[in-house]
């Protein structure tokens, strides 16, 4: 669980990256906002599979971990 949620830090921190730049270029917050959604509304299915299946890995990889069977440590 660690990893999904440095995975969300790091995307938290890029958009407010992305916004932080905008406004210092003078761009109100709601364009840059607008900005955003219309790159994602601008991609091909085949691009936003491979977007949803990329962001999809820590999560099953998280759940993966979680299910599989771990060996007793030794003392």
């Amino acid at each position: 669980m660690k990893i999904i949620g440095i995975y969300l830090v790091l995307a938290l921190l890029t958009m407010g990256m992305i916004v932080g730049v905008d406004m210092i270029g003078g761009t109100p917050m709601a364009r840059s906002l607008h900005s955003l959604v219309t790159v994602f509304a601008t991609t091909t299915l085949q691009e936003a599979f491979c977007m949803i299946v990329f962001a999809a890995l820590p999560v099953f990889v998280a759940a993966a971990d979680m299910f599989r069977p771990r060996k007793p440590t030794r003392k």
